[in-house]
Formats: C-alpha cells, structure tokens, sequence
C-alpha cells in the first residue's frame, strides 16, 4: 500500500531516530529497537492513506495521545499528540485528514511525531520500516492472472481505486456497495452502489474488451492485466 508522509512536505525524519536500533534518548540512554520514525516539532499530522479509525487512546508513560488507522493490510500509528484527536473509532479517514497538533505528551522529550507501520490486525511490536512505505515506494502487487475473481483480484482493484481516490472503503477483498460506487465512479456511470449490466459494461469499455455485461474469463483476465501494470 502507498502512503502519503502524515507529516508537512518542510518536515523530516529524525537522522537520530530512524527505525531500527538507536541509542534511546531517554535514560539510561541504552541501545533500543525502535518501532518507528520520529519527526521533531510542533506541526499538523494528518492520515498517511484511506483507512478505518482502529484506536483512540492515550498512554502517560507510552505514547501520550494516540491514534491507529487500520488500512486492511497495514496499520499506521501516530504517537504524542499534543491535544486529543477528534476521529472515533470506527470513523473512516482519508489520506490528508487532520488527526492533531504533533506534541510532547507521554514519554517524550520534546514536541514530535512518533509513526509507525505495523502489520495486519496492528499489534504492538509487529512493525515494518515506515519509509518503505511513504511516497509510493512499497513494490506493487503482482497477482496471478487467472480469469477468475478472487479475493486477491478484488483487494487488488480495491487499492487501485483507493489510490486513484474513488473511495472503495477499507481495501479487504471483500467487495460490497462502497466498492461498487467506487468502480462506477471510475467507469463514469450513475453511481447506485449495484454491479448491474450498464456498469459490466462501461468497465468493459474501459477495459477495451467486448462490452456484452458479462463478465467472463477474457474481461476478469483484462482486469487483472491492467491492475499487475498499474494501469487502472
């Protein structure tokens, strides 16, 4: 998945808090894993991509004021919020969304961004290297090209939509009336939320295959073409 910086394009990574092994600038100052990258200053944070509002919480002797962002494969953590965050739980956000004021609060020794990428289901300590992520640098997925839908095609079409900003809700591979407001949004057809045959068909022809409203083996492996070259 790509991810926006949730930090101002002024703004940059700590060169002494990467992610990784670093000195922790708290005592006693020992060697320490570091589940994120920091970013210093007081600024707005705002969400790295489409997501669902996992978490709200805050944590004195952790990470003050903090919020996680469920993307379906991934997890985004932002820590030490200066002031409690207005999202709820459950609430869905987009890449740009203000989350709060980057702050001091919990174990922190002055004003910063504390970000994380954590694997799916976003428990502490399964994190990813952040900056693999940012900026559109994660590998693209590469599926098999089968014809057939599956649940890997599906979430695959999920993120392209979401990353072309047709709002398919939170990419899981499992398709419902989000997903499919999303692609008749792409395809340019009334926006109902139903796979009808009039939408089979504009995606079709936005596919350039024959626009017959069904969709078989010739338009579903198009499909799956066109999303392993990023082309949707």
């Amino acid at each position: 998945m790509k991810l926006q910086t949730p930090w101002p394009a002024d703004k940059s990574i700590n060169k002494k808090s990467p992610f990784g092994w670093r000195v922790h600038p708290l005592p006693p100052h020992k060697k320490k894993f570091h589940n994120g990258v920091d970013v210093a200053g007081s600024f707005p944070v705002t969400a790295a991509g489409y997501g669902v509002v996992k978490k709200v919480g805050y944590s004195r002797n952790g990470g003050g004021n903090t919020l996680l962002i469920d993307h379906g494969e991934i997890v985004t953590v932002y820590y030490h919020g200066a002031h409690a965050t207005a999202l709820k739980k459950g609430e869905r956000v987009t890449a740009g969304d203000f989350i709060y004021t980057s702050g001091t609060t919990g174990a922190s020794t002055g004003n910063h961004l504390h970000f994380e990428v954590r694997k799916r289901g976003g428990v502490w300590g399964q994190v990813l290297d952040p900056e693999l992520y940012l900026d559109g640098k994660a590998p693209a997925i590469v599926n098999r090209v089968s014809g057939r839908f599956d649940r890997a095609t599906w979430l695959q079409w999920q993120k392209a939509l979401a990353e072309g900003g047709f709002k398919p809700g939170r990419p899981d591979g499992r398709p419902g009336k989000m997903t499919y407001a999303a692609i008749q949004r792409w395809a340019g057809v009334k926006v109902d939320g139903i796979l009808g045959p009039n939408t089979r068909r504009a995606v079709q022809a936005k596919l350039g295959v024959k626009p017959d409203g069904k969709w078989g083996k010739m338009t579903i492996s198009e499909l799956q073409r066109r999303l392993n070259k990023g082309s949707i």
